[in-house]
C-alpha cells in the first residue's frame, strides 16, 4: 500500500473544552497515532486553536447572478483550514485528518462545501473518530448547528431573565466587580472611570487621557458612551434601571459626552 501524505487538523474553540479532554494537544497525540497506526506519513500540522467552527447564517454572503447562486464564507479567522485550502491544488499532501466533523466546521453548508471542494481536488477528509458516510455526515453536520441554535437560545433567555431583574447583561464593565454574586464598585478603577468623565468635561484631549490610563482610544470611547455608570443598563436596544451602584451622575454623562461630540 502506498504511504499517503497527512495533515492534522486539531482545532479547539474554548479552554473549557480544552479542559474537557479535547485540548489541541490531545487531538494531535489521536491524530498522530492514527496515522502511525494506518501507515500514513505526517507532513503537517495546521491548528485553529481557540476559533470556533460555527458560522451564522447571517454570516454567509449570497448572491444570484447569471442563474446562479454565489456563495461566500469568510475563514480568514481559521488560519488551519485557510493553509490546507491554499494548499489544495498543490501536491504536498493526500489527506486531512481530524478528529470529527464539529472540530472541522459546525456549519453543514460549510461542511457539505468542504467535502465536495476536497473531493473535486483529490484530496480526502478523514474523520477519525466519526463516520465518512456522506448521509451520517449531513446528518451531524445539521445536529451540530442546531445544537449551536439551542445554545445561543439558552445564552438568549439567561440574558433577557438578567436584564428583567436590573442585573448587568454580558461583561462586567470597567469599574465594577462581582464579589459573592453582588456586583459592586471597583475600589481601584471606579474613581478613574469617575476622573474620565471629570477630564473630559474639562475638556482635556482623549489622548492625553489615555496616556495617563494606559487607555486604547476604543476603551476611553466604551466608558464614555456606556450609560451603566449612570444606572441604566440595556439589552437588544431596551434600556431599564439597574440594581447596580450608581458611578457618575446623569448630567454629568450628558455634558462629558456633549463635550467630546
Amino acid at each position: 500500500m502506498k504511504e499517503e501524505r497527512a495533515i492534522l487538523l486539531p482545532r479547539v474553540s474554548s479552554l473549557r473544552q480544552a479542559k474537557q479532554g479535547d485540548s489541541v494537544s490531545s487531538q494531535e497525540e489521536k491524530l498522530i497515532k492514527h496515522s502511525k497506526d494506518n501507515g500514513d506519513k505526517v507532513v503537517g500540522i495546521y491548528t485553529d486553536a481557540g476559533k470556533s467552527a460555527s458560522i451564522s447564517d447571517d454570516k454567509i454572503d449570497i448572491t444570484f447572478r447569471d442563474g446562479r447562486f454565489i456563495i461566500g464564507l469568510n475563514l480568514n479567522k481559521r488560519a488551519g483550514l485557510k493553509r490546507a485550502l491554499d494548499e489544495i491544488d498543490k501536491d504536498l499532501w493526500d489527506l486531512a485528518k481530524f478528529t470529527k466533523w464539529d472540530r472541522l466546521s459546525r456549519n453543514s453548508i460549510l461542511s457539505k462545501i468542504l467535502q465536495i471542494y476536497f473531493e473535486r481536488n483529490g484530496k480526502k477528509l478523514i474523520p477519525i473518530e466519526d463516520s465518512n458516510d456522506p448521509l451520517m455526515v449531513d446528518i451531524k453536520g445539521a445536529l451540530g448547528e442546531e445544537e449551536i441554535n439551542r445554545m445561543k437560545d439558552r445564552v438568549r433567555e439567561t440574558r433577557l431573565y438578567r436584564f428583567d431583574k436590573g442585573i448587568m447583561v454580558g461583561r462586567m464593565p470597567v469599574g465594577y466587580v462581582l464579589k459573592n454574586k453582588k456586583i459592586l464598585l471597583d475600589k481601584k478603577k471606579a474613581p478613574m472611570v469617575k476622573e474620565i468623565f471629570n477630564l473630559t468635561l474639562e475638556g482635556v484631549d482623549y489622548k492625553q487621557i489615555c496616556a495617563k490610563f494606559g487607555l486604547k482610544p476604543q476603551s476611553y470611547y466604551n466608558i464614555l458612551k456606556n450609560k451603566v455608570y449612570t444606572g441604566i443598563i440595556e439589552f437588544e436596544g431596551n434600556e431599564r434601571k439597574g440594581t447596580h451602584p450608581i458611578l457618575i451622575s446623569e448630567e454629568l454623562f450628558k455634558q462629558a459626552n456633549e463635550k467630546r461630540t
